[in-house]
């Protein structure tokens, strides 16, 4: 949502001066520098198409939203894990904030939201001077010394006059902005990860046990089991279908990989014993299915919009570029993971602020969008205090939805 000041009465000199303003803990740094930047971008045709664009965009993301939330609601009621997960991360976890919200990563997290605010605020700038309105100023706001935001001072008696869809536009520039950017992010991501090749595809052995056979021939964790007697082995059920063909005493020839990027294989012999009436070599392993990880992601399709939207943090194991996987991959672009995580998050944290305004709850950027648009077309059926309630009452029930999906796991 972008910040529009009241024309009032010929400011003073001294407030006009004024560029610089502390309201503990917030500092407020207003500047014109930008205005020849809005002013230049305003001024280029792509501007008036773009803007047409965006606006076309906000009703679209709305839908998402709305989706998203009802969706997350269904499976808060219908699936008692995911309020348990919900619950474990605390309410903290819905806000934008790094340091507070535990899946977010500092500095990833702080740089998005720099690149969010930016460009949600400097659209607003755009839209505004291409349809000729005046951009008053613009800033940013720091928590102290820490950048938090942008604001851009869009005259609100030339919004209030406008032609409706002028207004509108200049409304849908933040919205459209962070979709955009959101995008090209995602666009980002896929490529670095239609660029990575799998290094090892097999078992993952996380622990081995004290005393047992794998222990004692040398198995250790982080090992990836890749064959068992010249058997390649792509997951725990191909182990467990060979062991259950054995017992107690029978010797098989296991081979693992390890070391820098699993270049290293290591190859003993283990004496199989029984636990629980099971042969079983002593290890505590899992399925690391990189391929199939790989494949799942590299093949977008909005049905699995899901999968792009869940932070790493929360799901790496089914996220190539995560902490937990990274490792078992490879890709010729340096540093891969950094740009697949700078991608992820610019478009996770982009793809939020622009749902969350799109959303009409007045007086963020959707509400705003919904209003004028009652006022356009039904302006002349309705009443302003019925475009006024029904504005009012939009808002609420879209505030409960979103105060329901935060508080329903501790309800429950």
């Amino acid at each position: 949502m972008f910040r529009l000041t009241q024309e009032t009465a010929q400011p003073q000199p001294e407030e006009e001066e004024k560029r610089v303003e502390f309201r503990f803990p917030l500092l407020i740094v207003r500047t014109k520098r930008f205005a020849g930047v809005f002013n230049r971008l305003g001024a280029l045709r792509a501007s008036k198409y773009i803007s047409w664009l965006f606006l076309i965009f906000v009703p679209f993301v709305a839908g998402i939203a709305l989706y998203l939330i009802v969706n997350s609601l269904i499976a808060l009621l219908t699936n008692p894990a995911v309020g348990q997960v919900a619950k474990q991360l605390g309410p903290t976890s819905v806000l934008l904030l790094p340091g507070i919200n535990p899946t977010l990563p500092i500095v990833y997290g702080w740089i998005a939201i720099v690149i969010a605010i930016v460009i949600h605020e400097g659209a607003h700038g755009v839209i505004a001077r291409n349809v000729g309105l005046n951009v008053k100023s613009s800033g940013l706001l720091f928590f102290l010394i820490i950048p938090i935001g942008a604001f851009v001072d869009v005259d609100e008696e030339q919004i209030k006059t406008a032609r409706a869809r002028s207004s509108l536009k200049v409304m849908a520039g933040g919205v459209g902005g962070n979709v955009l950017v959101g995008v090209v992010c995602l666009i980002g991501l896929l490529l670095v990860v239609g660029s990575l090749t799998p290094l090892v595809n097999g078992v993952y052995i996380s622990d081995v046990q004290q005393g047992l056979p794998a222990q004692m021939t040398g198995l250790q964790p982080k090992d990836v089991l890749i064959s068992v007697d010249n058997i390649t082995i792509n997951n725990s059920t191909q182990l467990r279908a060979i062991l259950d063909t054995k017992t107690a005493g029978d010797l098989v020839n296991v081979t693992v990989a390890r070391g820098n990027q699993w270049q290293y294989h290591y190859t003993t012999t283990v004496n199989l014993t029984t636990s629980d009436n099971r042969t079983v070599m002593g290890i505590l392993a899992g399925d690391l299915m990189t391929k199939q990880v790989l494949q799942n992601y590299e093949s977008f399709s909005l049905d699995k919009l899901v999968l792009y939207i869940v932070p790493p943090t929360l799901a790496g194991s089914v996220v190539p570029y995560s902490d937990s996987l990274a490792p078992f991959y490879s890709s010729p672009i340096p540093g891969w993971q950094i740009f697949a995580n700078a991608f992820f998050w610019i478009w996770f944290v982009s793809f939020n602020v622009a749902i969350f305004n799109a959303l009409p709850i007045y007086p963020l950027d959707g509400g705003r969008i919904f209003n004028i648009t009652l006022k356009r077309f039904a302006g002349k059926r309705m009443s302003e205090k019925a475009i006024y309630r029904t504005t009012v009452g939009v808002t609420v029930t879209c505030l409960l939805l979103v105060l329901l999906g935060v508080l329903l796991p501790f309800i429950l």
